[in-house]
């Protein structure tokens, strides 16, 4: 594994850890569906969070949580619509992304919560209704 995996594999187990401490469950670290991946799946009393995890060592001009892109965002739906046919579980579901920085002081995190939303389509027709 190379040294970017090895820190990335990383900060989902430092960010799996403190979401266990803020009172969340973990269900799943990187739970595969098909071609797509959440890094983790966790829960609480209201919600199943979907969170995906970026890791950085150095700072550049992309930070870690706007990383995640259109197409990232359309796999973690598809796979977080598979793992909720599977749970049959009324709880809501969220989006979250977490940043983790190695910094040379230590560690810091960002927990971005609804970091992005699922768009929902409606197939409602509207009809034309003519006036009398």
């Amino acid at each position: 594994m190379s040294i970017q995996g090895e820190h990335g594999r990383e900060g989902e187990y430092l960010a799996a850890k403190w979401l266990n401490r803020q009172g969340y469950e973990i269900y799943a670290i990187n739970w595969k569906s098909s071609h797509q991946e959440i890094d983790i799946i966790a829960s609480n009393c209201h919600f199943w969070v979907f969170v995906e995890v970026k890791t950085k060592t150095t700072s550049n001009i992309l930070q870690p949580e706007n990383a995640v892109n259109s197409e990232k965002r359309k796999n973690m739906i598809k796979a977080a619509r598979r793992f909720m046919a599977k749970a049959n579980d009324n709880k809501k579901i969220r989006f979250d992304v977490i940043s983790v920085f190695f910094v040379s002081h230590g560690i810091q995190m960002l927990h971005f919560k609804d970091a992005f939303f699922p768009i929902i389509r409606n197939n409602v027709h509207r009809k034309s209704i003519g006036f009398l």
